[in-house]
């Protein structure tokens, strides 16, 4: 009688695309099936097969938002709770801020937490994570600022720090380039860097920001697809991740109120030689004003449709919006105003380090 055993690249090429549940579970069969979640190869095969999702914080609870069937327009919804307590995302780890004590750093799908305590200062603002991508182990440094110092020098009203996770301490980073890098909207993590949106007075440009934590310097990155307008009447940017490597820009217009995608045309590295091609633009007369917007605005692009998350602009109440070509799908998630959100795309198999895992959730 012939075995029924299969060929290893056969199993690996199965449990690659289970789903991310079955996946975790089937850690425990075999000494190999756990470590395949050390192999590179088969974490990038995996996450191939993973589907974005949106991590929201209402309140005291975490929603996790997962789209399915985006093959048609009016996808359906998956929500679950979770009872656990700004979020951000970082080499598939999420980053919940909690003021003035630390930074938790989860992996949901393999029950992992840790916590980062801010020991010795307390009065440090959070702004992003990151790592320097030099090291074969990444050392997480949390960006952000101090607001009890005046710098006369720079006149500015806080003095910019990362936080080194791994001693615990602080390090002040001064430059005279922070008052025109100034970020106006969200850090987002690539690569270990950090980018955000940016907004030159004197030029009328907008620009992407970037701080490399390798180097732990900031720079001018490169500019946006952006006409120049004056103090007040900028568009509306929400920069977010693309398909894991490259950027993409939702841009909407405070004058027109038209909705245009941009990303970038190749992989984000170190040089800033960025090319941005419009993916789509919408002109739906259902689709939300994104100014004045009470609770983080996150989506992501699938198949040319855009998959936003945001409050509505009539009730304030959490929705998705699901929008390709001119049809516009709203889906009420909550009863109250979103909060905190952020699109990153799961499972994640990255392990939570072991200097921070403390708690199995």
């Amino acid at each position: 009688m012939a075995s029924g055993k299969l060929p290893w690249e056969l199993e690996e090429e199965i449990l690659c695309r289970l789903p991310p549940g079955s996946l975790v579970r089937l850690r425990s069969v075999c000494k190999h099936w756990n470590d395949l979640y050390n192999d590179k190869w088969f974490i990038k095969k995996s996450l191939g097969f993973a589907r974005p999702q949106f991590i929201i914080l209402a309140g005291f609870k975490i929603y996790s938002i997962g789209t399915i069937g985006l093959d048609v327009v009016d996808p359906k919804i998956e929500a679950e709770k979770w009872a656990f307590t700004r979020i951000t995302a970082c080499n598939g780890l999420l980053f919940r801020d909690f003021w003035n004590q630390g930074v938790t750093i989860w992996n949901p799908w393999l029950r992992q937490v840790g916590w980062i305590e801010y020991k010795e200062d307390k009065d440090f603002r959070f702004c992003g994570v990151g790592y320097d991508d030099g090291k074969p182990e990444k050392g997480y440094k949390i960006f952000g600022y101090f607001n009890r110092f005046y710098d006369t020098k720079l006149k500015i009203g806080h003095r910019f720090a990362i936080f080194e996770c791994a001693s615990q301490a602080f390090k002040f980073i001064d430059s005279p380039e922070w008052p025109t890098l100034a970020g106006r909207g969200e850090y987002v993590s690539l690569n270990g860097n950090l980018y955000w949106t940016a907004y030159n007075e004197d030029t009328r440009e907008h620009f992407l920001g970037s701080f490399d934590f390798s180097t732990e310097i900031s720079m001018h990155f490169c500019l946006l697809p952006c006409a120049k307008h004056v103090s007040g009447l900028q568009d509306k940017l929400v920069l977010t991740v693309f398909k894991g490597d490259r950027f993409a820009l939702l841009k909407q217009s405070r004058i027109s109120s038209n909705t245009e995608i941009w990303v970038t045309k190749d992989k984000i590295n170190s040089s800033n030689n960025v090319v941005w091609l419009n993916l789509m633009t919408l002109s739906i007369p259902d689709f939300p004003s994104l100014f004045h917007q009470l609770s983080d605005i996150s989506y992501f692009i699938h198949d040319m449709t855009l998959i936003l998350c945001c409050d509505d602009n009539q009730t304030g109440v959490g929705c998705i919006f699901i929008a390709r070509g001119d049809l516009c799908k709203k889906i009420q998630i909550n009863y109250v105003s979103l909060g905190f959100s952020q699109c990153v795309y799961l499972p994640s198999l990255t392990s939570v380090p072991l200097e921070f895992r403390s708690l199995q959730v």
